[in-house]
């Protein structure tokens, strides 16, 4: 099973993008388009899908997913349910706007 989690962290540092929050957690992420779709099917939109996992996270109890419109504004599907929740999103998106606006410049 050891075998199993770290050939999991090999492949997420691989295929990942890595970030660093304030309080010093770190995630990996990937970036996908999402196509968001009325009622009848008919597209609205096509964003970017952010899926971030804390690192050393082996149970995969801390995942979340992210939208973000081409424009570099985030979408809420619904709410954080609790507030450290929300202070938790807001580092996370922090940092993507953050990471994203340096590596324009790199």
């Amino acid at each position: 099973m050891t075998y199993h989690c770290s050939m999991r962290e090999a492949l997420k540092n691989l295929f990942s993008k890595q970030i660093t929050l304030e309080d010093g957690n770190i995630y990996f992420y990937t970036v996908q388009p999402f196509e968001l779709n009325n009622a009848v099917g008919n597209l609205i939109a096509v964003l970017q899908q952010y899926t971030l996992t804390k690192k050393d996270d082996i149970t995969g109890l801390f995942s979340c997913k992210l939208y973000r419109t081409k424009d570099g504004n985030w979408y809420d599907f619904e709410e954080p349910a609790s507030m450290d929740e929300k202070k938790q999103i807001r580092m996370l998106k922090s940092a993507i706007d953050a990471k994203d606006n340096t590596s324009v410049f790199d």
